[in-house]
């Protein structure tokens, strides 16, 4: 029979979800960085000289990459406080990042192909 010993008690879960959901806003705070930065990019290469087909990536780009902010403020948030040290709050909020995180991701992908498209 195993003791209490070998399971981690209900704090340190808690410390250990509480320390992967600030990673994840922590990464989420980076990912608005590089949003920014590429947005101002985009609108920064779309000029009068491109032709209908380069202007057309650069739009799409800026579509998805606008729409990856969404998500990205979502994984910002600070929801913890709204159930404070409950377990089963922090373990939905954590799958929840990891969602709306790699949403993200693939906006921020699928626009870079966009962008690629336009140069």
């Amino acid at each position: 029979m195993q003791t209490d010993a070998n399971f981690p008690s209900h704090r340190e879960k808690l410390a250990h979800i509480a320390q992967h959901l600030a990673e994840l806003t922590n990464s989420s705070s980076q990912v608005l960085i590089f949003l920014s930065f590429a947005i101002v990019a985009a609108v920064t290469y779309l000029t009068p000289g491109l032709d209908a087909s380069q202007r057309s990536a650069v739009n799409a780009a800026l579509r998805w990459w606008i729409g990856a902010i969404f998500p990205t403020v979502l994984g910002i948030i600070p929801l913890k406080v709204v159930a404070d040290e409950s377990l089963p709050w922090y373990n939905f909020l954590l799958w929840m990042r990891y969602l709306v995180l790699w949403c993200a991701i693939v906006c921020i992908f699928i626009g870079a192909l966009q962008f690629f498209r336009a140069i």
